[in-house]
């Protein structure tokens, strides 16, 4: 777990969302609901462009009213949209985000702007460099503690471009016991798995009820249904060590398979980053499955029920059981 931090000014809060997120958004709206002397969830939803202002901030304010410990939240812009006043992006949606938070009794404490070029309070005339928020006391902290802004194992450049398929196993009880003994030694395997340990692994995740099975037994929390599971219904907090060797392994997998068999592992990548709580990254796995294998149908599910309505997991939201980044 990583050790309690002390954020002192908005430099330290700024600082603070790439961690959680994965990376510094753009074009995006981000909500971080707080309680008394600490913060609470995390939401990002895209910049609204043309959407109606009470539209949108009854959407977004819906979704991070599912933080129902939240008491208040900070509100950051991120865009370069200037519009009639730079100091006023989305002005109009703004106005109705702050006013339906306040309806939802979680007022808005501060609002701020990030462009690419500086940060400001949102509405005043500050010009603040960005170097304020990568050289901030929060940002240092999270970094020696060994979190990372940006962490993303997908590399496209590191896929073969010509490697054999693999072959698609039958389905018999043998097969269910091998697929659960080879996948869970390769998750407690540090380094690189062997070609040939890592295409077998690869063509268990071809069988959509062996693959299905993998991704739950992935988090090792077995207290629900395999479809509930998938939908992110149950109990406890997951390994989350274990989750994150995951993503690097199915990684690894691609790299053995041709396109055509890498939606499997996508996906796995995909659902894993929205049990964390980051739906551009899973939306974003989810959509490349779908590339890869068209309607690739559990991709197209996850999507449709999960992500594209910005639902939040439920391991996401609690404190006691939500990702939190490696501190080694």
């Amino acid at each position: 777990m990583m050790e309690k931090l002390t954020l002192t000014g908005p430099a330290d809060l700024l600082a603070y969302i790439p961690h959680l997120l994965g990376g510094t958004p753009t074009d995006s709206f981000v909500v971080l609901t707080a309680t008394a002397g600490a913060l609470g969830a995390t939401l990002r939803v895209d910049a609204p462009m043309d959407a109606a202002p009470l539209g949108f901030a009854q959407t977004v304010t819906s979704l991070a009213a599912q933080d129902e410990n939240a008491t208040a939240c900070y509100l950051i812009v991120y865009t370069d949209e200037t519009g009639d006043d730079d100091r006023f992006p989305y002005a109009a949606h703004v106005a109705a985000l702050g006013n339906e938070l306040a309806t939802a009794r979680m007022p808005v404490r501060k609002v701020y702007l990030v462009t690419s070029t500086h940060w400001a309070a949102y509405g005043t005339t500050e010009r603040n460099p960005l170097e304020q928020i990568t050289d901030s006391n929060a940002n240092a902290t999270l970094t020696f503690m060994g979190s990372a802004a940006t962490v993303d194992v997908y590399n496209p450049a590191l896929l073969g471009k010509w490697v054999e398929p693999v072959q698609v196993p039958a389905l018999t009880e043998e097969a269910v016991e091998q697929a659960q003994q080879e996948w869970d030694t390769a998750l407690q395997t540090p380094g690189t798995p062997e070609k040939e340990t890592a295409r077998n692994l690869a063509a268990w995740f071809q069988v959509p009820h062996l693959r299905d099975m993998l991704m739950a037994e992935t988090i090792t929390t077995k207290n629900g249904s395999m479809l509930g599971l998938l939908r992110g219904k149950f109990d406890g907090r997951p390994d989350w060590k274990r989750v994150d060797r995951a993503e690097v392994l199915a990684f690894e997998l691609m790299k053995v398979v041709p396109e055509g068999q890498r939606a499997p592992m996508l996906t796995l990548m995909g659902w894993l980053q929205w049990l964390k709580g980051s739906g551009t990254h899973a939306e974003r796995y989810l959509k490349l499955a779908v590339e890869d294998v068209p309607h690739y149908r559990l991709a197209v599910l996850l999507r449709e029920e999960l992500v594209a309505i910005v639902h939040i997991a439920e391991v996401a939201k609690n404190p006691e059981t939500a990702y939190t980044r490696p501190t080694s």
